[in-house]
């Protein structure tokens, strides 16, 4: 089905006829994410209890990217009117990575608008960064001050501004490589945000799936969340990674259901 949403036609999609409302967050991943690869599999799984909602985020799938450069803030507020045309006054969220940050802050600045969480392979979390990195991020920013100031002599402008690419493909990281470039300045506000100071005001109850391996979101920040989020309980799926929940769908199509129906085994 296709939706206007903030002036986005956006890809949604509904299943199921009865059980409360839940909407499937999906992760990062401009070129390769969409609501049909990464959600609709575990929305047919889940469609037999409850009534669950998808959706491609802006710039994913089948909805078109907006214009300009959105942090979690503003497409946790796209979300919102999502939600509102999709006829959802509260939902139990179920969010992986990327998709977790928008259900954190939407917990956290419109707690009525949730009932649970689900939340795996979540990011959202910053890692203190050591002085290795802090001197890299230096280095960084004085060659890019040297080839700036290089680039505006004529002859130089072009040989500037390859090694300008060359440098900040060096530096960059694979997911912002892999980019969109119309996107790549909210990938940027995006991971800049440390949503740690939102942990302890989330009350909502919150399941927490991670895969023992996670390389993109790793361990830690399962634990961080578990340990201050008020009512969070981690499940660690051993030897698996970031993509826990679709390596064992059935098994987390399960846990989510024993969760949201408040007789998950602790």
């Amino acid at each position: 089905m296709r939706l206007s949403v903030d002036g986005l036609a956006t890809n949604a999609q509904k299943l199921g006829e009865s059980g409360e409302e839940l909407l499937l967050l999906h992760g990062w991943g401009p070129r390769s994410v969409s609501l049909e690869k990464n959600m609709l599999p575990l929305g047919q799984k889940l469609k037999r209890r409850f009534r669950v909602s998808m959706l491609d985020f802006p710039g994913h799938g089948e909805t078109p990217a907006q214009a300009g450069n959105w942090g979690v803030p503003e497409y946790a507020a796209w979300t919102l009117k999502a939600m509102d045309a999709l006829g959802i006054a509260r939902a139990s969220l179920v969010a992986h990575s990327f998709g977790g940050r928008i259900a954190l802050y939407l917990a956290a600045h419109h707690p009525d608008r949730v009932n649970r969480l689900v939340l795996t392979g979540c990011a959202g979390l910053r890692e203190k960064r050591g002085i290795k990195a802090k001197a890299r991020a230096l280095g960084y920013k004085a060659a890019r001050m040297g080839l700036d100031i290089i680039g505006k002599i004529p002859a130089l402008k072009k040989p500037a501004e390859e090694a300008v690419d060359t440098l900040r493909s060096a530096m960059s990281s694979t997911d912002y490589l892999l980019t969109p470039e119309n996107l790549r300045g909210s990938f940027s506000l995006i991971v800049r945000q440390d949503l740690r100071p939102l942990l302890h005001g989330i009350k909502h109850p919150t399941l927490l799936v991670w895969g023992e391996n996670d390389q993109a979101t790793p361990m830690w920040m399962g634990e961080a969340m578990a340990e201050e989020m008020p009512d969070a309980t981690l499940l660690i799926y051993g030897g698996e990674d970031h993509w826990a929940y679709q390596n064992q769908a059935a098994r987390f199509a399960n846990a989510v259901e024993a969760f949201l129906e408040e007789d998950f085994p602790l």
